[in-house]
């Protein structure tokens, strides 16, 4: 890996900072990152539409359903990521080969243990507070299940409730932009179809219309490259922290030996 070049500049970064890079992010590479995520997201946007087409299926089961389908979503688009970071060009069967080699440990911990986390309800904070980074652990350091748990909860350890309000911002910032992003195209479509120019109301019947699913993914997407960044940051301010109280440890040491 040639880790003198980097996508982004190796420092650590505030929130808003994580978001702003994350739009840089996208528009630096937008072909890899948007095939990357088109893939990981068609199969489930395609079930979610077929879901919704039934008047009876209950909108929100369908939002529970969301927050088991968002990792795997954006699982291809964490691994092409991971080598943009190091200057790697991303290869669709080497991406391939990645997801198939951590499915194990994907399924033991997005699907089992986020999906018992999610039954009890009051319980499902855990995730995006103490094992926030557990996609980019297994599908970037290739560890196995327990020790992927154990690494991801040491990257959250003193980080916890910053991560959950950085979690309940992502939901809020990324409900704003959906609705916005629905509502506005479904306005344009109608105008350019020669329809009366109304700012339209959706209602819940319209969840699984293909507006409304591109706008939801785009938001998840986004929201994947900077929770990608938010690991970066972390493993900066980690390792960093290591490595500097290291150097003093040794420069202690050197000192005490010279007097």
């Amino acid at each position: 890996m040639t880790y003198d070049r980097t996508l982004i500049q190796i420092r650590e970064r505030s929130f808003l900072d994580l978001l702003d890079l994350a739009v840089l992010v996208v528009r630096d590479r937008p072909v890899s990152l948007g095939l990357a995520a088109l893939a990981g997201v068609a199969p489930w946007a395609a079930l979610n539409i077929w879901l919704l087409s039934d008047p009876g299926f209950p909108p929100l089961f369908w939002l529970a359903l969301l927050l088991l389908e968002a990792p795997w979503a954006t699982a291809p688009l964490t691994l092409v990521l991971g080598d943009l970071m190091f200057g790697m060009q991303p290869r669709p069967g080497k991406v391939l080969k990645a997801l198939l080699i951590s499915l194990p440990s994907l399924v033991l911990t997005q699907l089992v243990m986020r999906g018992l986390l999610l039954l009890v309800v009051v319980a499902y904070p855990l995730m995006p507070s103490q094992y926030a980074f557990l996609n980019e652990v297994i599908l970037l350091e290739r560890e196995s299940v327990s020790r992927s748990i154990v690494h991801a909860r040491a990257l959250s350890r003193g980080f916890e409730s910053e991560l959950f309000l950085r979690w309940m911002g992502q939901i809020f910032l990324g409900s704003i932009f959906a609705l916005c992003f629905w509502m506005s195209a479904e306005t344009l479509s109608r105008a350019l179809a020669g329809d009366e120019l109304t700012w339209y109301q959706p209602g819940l019947g319209d969840l699984g219309g293909l507006l409304f699913q591109a706008a939801v993914w785009i938001a998840i997407s986004y929201f994947g490259v900077f929770r990608f960044l938010s690991y970066i940051d972390r493993r900066i301010r980690l390792e960093g922290w290591e490595l500097e109280l290291r150097l003093r440890a040794v420069g202690r040491a050197s000192e005490e030996k010279l007097h």
